[in-house]
């Protein structure tokens, strides 16, 4: 709201507390006639004229008319004239001049809570109101929010938007709460407000002095803050802060952190260390009271940073990594239970890392990534034909590792935007293998070619037994085509739609071992399933049990004698192989339970000696 002094042939005409009205001069408005934003006396209003004791104003829609006392409407209409840009007053209860439009300026006088969204080009609170935003609503502004006095809050999943680079005044609250945790987790947040008086222990007053970080780039290791009852939120930086002392230890709560100060809006450049090789990954964070699409992000800085994001979703006492994973619209989680597929977007307070490309030492925010989203909904920019397989590792201890490989519209069998550089902790590994690097997600280019073979590489901090398995599929992968691993250490080839593969593994890392397959090998036909949906066939010095619906949960195998030859208990999976070579060459009955508690009797000839393939 603005208060006017209008000077027009030495006649004082004051405007207040009705309209703020935006004036541009025409024909007749030069020399003194001016306008000044100073307040001088009150007006009265009645109908479509606003009266005081030196003049008075006719109006209407798109035109002011000033007119001198004594002087007719009439004549006034042959002198000044005037555009403004409406205004609208929420005065309790509602809008005295409608709701607000992009065109309007809205002005809230009296306390808000309502469960809409506002759409202004500027908002301004005002007469101690008490202003609420409730969760799922957003405001929608061209240009300034300004708090003169009252309050603003964007309750958890509201947002503010703002389109131009309007300069904000006067502190917002906004709340947003942690994912469900525990009393020793940690969340990444970062903040959406400016204020160097808001120190980090005032934002989780009950967490330990000492379980406040920030992320050493040359190191790759986190650094403790030093005093964060001192230290504000800085611009654009993801801090790590554990859960207050006072949550539960058994039963997961969501943390309510609020935000207060001055909302960021604009441009923001923001420094990202760079020190070489391995050593450029950064811990930033959404700047905005709104959330940030991803893809954008992404495009705005293709020169800056690699087209990657890693998000902490770690839990104490969690056998998988810390990260979470997103590349090129594919989403590669740790196993945590609040481990969720952004769909796209960078959620309000969130912090998240980046690595910077070889050259870069800036990242850029800027108003036009910013999206209304209030409860993680998917968010598309286009159309995209993505089909994608994702594995996970896993052992009894309960190490856990997932990766990913998506045939994806635009993507190549080099690096590109749709692969994701593996960054991670977890005590395994299983990655795709692409120009000597790990990746945790690539992607592989379309039309699908059933002879690709896409490399693997495993890591394991201890020897031990582990499996590979699918976690789900999408695209293409969800229909008859086979998804093959092969183990080029005893040549043993698992079509994973059927089964998990159990092996054993060394301590230490093999980028040779594994490879991830689409048909079985040339050379070898397979019988087809008879009607107890059961296979058993040999190759290349094994014999293999294949189910196909049903998994197999034990196996022995008789000579015609009936002498147990071999057993295989707990297989739990739709197939398994075993070494042909240990029998003599003769017939074999293999005895198969499966997790029906049907039981299978298969003839085999065994004969390694002739065995071709």
């Amino acid at each position: 709201m603005k208060n006017f002094i209008l000077d027009i042939q030495n006649i004082i005409i004051v405007i207040a507390l009705v309209f703020s009205f935006k004036v541009s001069s025409q024909a007749g408005m030069s020399g003194p006639n001016s306008l000044q934003e100073t307040f001088h006396e009150s007006i009265n209003v009645t109908g479509n004229n606003l009266a005081g004791s030196s003049g008075k104003i006719s109006y209407s829609i798109g035109q002011i008319f000033f007119t001198p006392i004594g002087e007719s409407v009439s004549k006034a209409s042959q002198g000044v004239q005037g555009n403004y840009v409406d205004q609208t007053i929420w005065n309790g209860s509602n809008w005295d001049n409608g709701t607000p439009t992009s065109s309007t300026d809205a002005l809230i006088i009296g306390d808000y809570n309502v469960s809409a969204n506002i759409t202004a080009s500027n908002l301004t609170v005002d007469n101690n109101a008490l202003t609420i935003i409730p969760s799922g609503f957003n405001v929608n502004l061209d240009e300034e929010l300004q708090v003169k006095s009252g309050s603003f809050t964007l309750k958890n999943n509201a947002n503010l938007i703002q389109t131009s680079v309007g300069t904000n005044s006067g502190n917002i609250n906004v709340e947003r709460e942690s994912s469900s945790l525990l009393r020793l987790d940690y969340t990444l947040w970062s903040s959406p407000v400016k204020n160097d008086t808001s120190f980090l222990k005032a934002f989780s007053p009950s967490t330990s002095t000492n379980r406040f970080y920030t992320y050493n780039t040359s190191t790759n290791l986190y650094n403790v803050i030093s005093n964060p009852l001192t230290i504000p939120f800085a611009l654009g930086q993801g801090y790590l802060i554990q859960m207050p002392n006072d949550a539960s230890p058994t039963i997961r709560t969501k943390y309510l952190g609020v935000f207060s100060g001055v909302p960021n809006n604009g441009i923001f450049t923001i420094t990202l260390a760079n020190d070489g090789p391995g050593k450029r990954f950064n811990l930033v964070g959404n700047p905005y009271p709104s959330p940030i699409n991803i893809t954008q992000f992404i495009a705005d800085n293709s020169t800056n940073i690699t087209p990657t994001l890693y998000f902490w979703r770690k839990t104490s006492g969690s056998g998988g990594g810390s990260y979470c994973t997103w590349a090129g619209g594919i989403f590669v989680s740790n196993n945590e239970p609040e481990a969720f597929d952004p769909n796209g977007i960078i959620q309000v307070g969130q912090g998240f890392f980046v690595e910077a490309l070889e050259p870069a030492t800036t990242v850029v925010f800027n108003n036009g990534q910013r999206v209304a989203n209030n409860a993680n909904q998917f968010f598309k920019i286009k159309a995209v034909d993505r089909n994608t397989i994702w594995l996970n590792a896993t052992n009894t201890s309960g190490a856990f590792t997932q990766m990913a490989v998506g045939y994806t519209t635009n993507a190549t069998t080099g690096v590109d935007l749709f692969d994701g550089k593996y960054f991670n902790d977890s005590a395994i590994a299983l990655n795709s293998f692409l120009d000597n690097t790990d990746y945790v997600i690539q992607g592989r280019p379309l039309p699908f070619d059933g002879t690709d073979v896409v490399p693997l590489s495993f890591k394991a901090t201890n020897p031990g037994d582990y499996t590979i398995a699918i976690d789900h599929v999408d695209g293409l992968f969800t229909g008859l085509q086979e998804i093959i691993l092969k183990d080029n250490d005893n040549g043993t080839e698992t079509n994973l739609k059927l089964g998990k593969y159990n092996f054993t593994a060394a301590a230490g890392t093999t980028n040779s071992r594994f490879s991830l397959k689409f048909q079985k090998t040339l050379g070898i036909s397979l019988p087809d399933f008879d009607k107890d949906g059961v296979l058993v066939y040999q190759n290349q010095g094994k014999i293999n049990i294949m189910s196909k619906v049903s998994e197999i949960k034990d196996v022995k195998i008789y000579d015609i004698n009936g002498r147990l030859l071999f057993e295989n208990t707990n297989v739990n999976t739709k197939e398994t192989s075993f070494d042909s070579l240990k029998f003599a060459d003769q017939v074999l009955i293999a005895k198969i339970w499966l997790d029906d508690d049907k039981l299978i009797s298969k003839k085999i000839i065994n004969q390694n000696s002739v065995d071709k393939h």
